[in-house]
């Protein structure tokens, strides 16, 4: 996972495509910012579980507005997936 954490560009490739590019881009680079902190190698400088939790509830918590400024649009075409548009296209 850590690779990912190198350039935000990469930052689509560990989201759940399900999201299909609908969630908040803040929200996305301070998830990874909490995971990056939980995958320190030394045991010290990894977070407690019990911040992890509150700054996860605390991401969570964010509304998405698309009209926002900062969008996750040039996310979604990597969230393109065959078997989510047959699934649609069927329903």
């Amino acid at each position: 996972a850590q690779p990912y954490f190198k350039e935000r560009k990469m930052y689509a490739q560990i989201v759940d495509p399900l999201l299909q590019g609908r969630f908040p881009i803040k929200g996305l680079h301070q998830a990874v910012a909490v995971a990056a902190m939980c995958l320190q190698e030394e045991a010290s400088a990894r977070p407690l579980i019990s911040d992890v939790v509150t700054a996860l509830y605390y991401i969570a918590q964010q509304e998405y507005v698309p009209e926002a400024s900062e969008t996750s649009e040039h996310y979604s075409s990597r969230f393109e997936n065959p078997r989510i548009a047959d699934a649609n296209e069927e329903s």
